[in-house]
């Protein structure tokens, strides 16, 4: 109750309190980013996170005592979510260079190796939030065209939502558990390219400028810019147990699909440790819904159990066991 009254008055509560937040409990200040995701029309914004959890650089303390450093005082923050917050008020390159400063440009030179090794850990930042298990970087279903909307819902891909931004972020991330990618849309690295094609130099014919065209899917079925771009996500967060790919029912195929020679999503290796997709459609589907609305809802639930069967034969019953997570015809009892 508490927490909720703050964030209802937040930009009063974030300029009287600047000087608290920072020495709240750490259970309170993951409480209260997930007060902001929940009851803030934008979710949190990039200041809002500083406010949480950075202290206040007027105060000569917190910049003298090296027990009172950010990555000290967040040593048990595990869980951030961001839920509705990417894509709007808040832009994955900017939340990579905050949890990860990047490194001086310059470094002095020192005179021997002894000085280089005393003085190179204070010149090189720690991590943020050095302990991050659980990661929300859910987008809002009214800002996703990865699968259908709700209805009377406007679907448009947000401009900010990278996978490339993804990728760099996922580099500094290898101890992470638990990732949402809710309602992302599908792989690619040139996501504005997909209607731009080039003549080849050595065949004289016209492809695609970036890995995906507008006929790869729904003609050729070629997933394979997808699935390389998975594939290099999974060779970063090794570790993960939980993936929830709520709403992103348009590009399940890629989770299982082909990129010649092989080359599919590791789900043995790299993504091994995963016993846990969540893969709902993302809407429920109406009551008046027609025959053609009805066929896709019910298509993206196939194809959840289609992963499903896909992960179970790849580990061959060795790894650890996999469950999906989706919806359920009606009279269904189990999987």
């Amino acid at each position: 109750m508490v927490l909720r009254r703050m964030v209802l008055d937040w930009e009063w509560q974030k300029e009287y309190c600047q000087y608290h937040l920072y020495e709240l409990p750490t259970k309170l200040r993951v409480a209260l980013v997930v007060y902001l995701v929940t009851y803030t029309r934008e979710g949190v914004s990039l200041q809002d996170l500083q406010a949480i959890l950075l202290p206040p650089r007027d105060v000569p303390e917190y910049q003298e005592d090296p027990s009172l450093a950010p990555s000290v005082v967040n040593e048990y923050f595990h869980y951030l979510d961001l839920s509705g917050s990417v894509g709007r008020s808040l832009k994955l390159r900017e939340l990579s260079d905050f949890l990860f400063p990047p490194q001086p440009k310059s470094i002095e030179l020192q005179e021997s190796w002894e000085d280089a090794t005393e003085q190179s850990p204070a010149g090189v930042p720690r991590p943020l939030l050095p302990n991050l298990t659980h990661l929300s970087l859910a987008l809002s279903p009214t800002t996703s065209s990865s699968s259908s909307p709700p209805h009377g819902a406007a679907a448009a891909t947000p401009t900010t939502v990278s996978w490339r931004h993804l990728l760099a972020l996922a580099a500094h991330l290898p101890g992470l558990t638990h990732l949402s990618l809710a309602f992302w849309p599908e792989p690619s690295l040139t996501p504005n390219a997909r209607l731009a094609t080039v003549v080849s130099p050595q065949t004289g014919r016209t492809v695609p400028y970036g890995g995906t065209g507008p006929y790869s899917h729904s003609l050729d079925d070629d997933w394979a810019e997808q699935v390389l771009i998975l594939r290099r996500l999974s060779r970063s967060l090794y570790g993960l147990e939980y993936l929830d790919f709520t709403g992103c029912g348009e590009w399940f195929p890629a989770l299982w699909a082909s990129a010649g020679e092989g080359d599919t999503v590791d789900w043995s290796g790299a993504w091994g440790k995963v016993e846990t997709l969540v893969m709902f459609p993302g809407y429920r589907l109406r009551e008046d819904a027609d025959a053609a609305e009805t066929a896709r809802y019910w298509e993206y639930v196939d194809w959840a159990r289609r992963v499903e069967r896909h992960v179970r034969s790849r580990r061959a019953g060795k790894g650890r066991f996999i469950t999906v997570e989706t919806s359920r015809r009606p009279g269904e009892i189990g999987c």
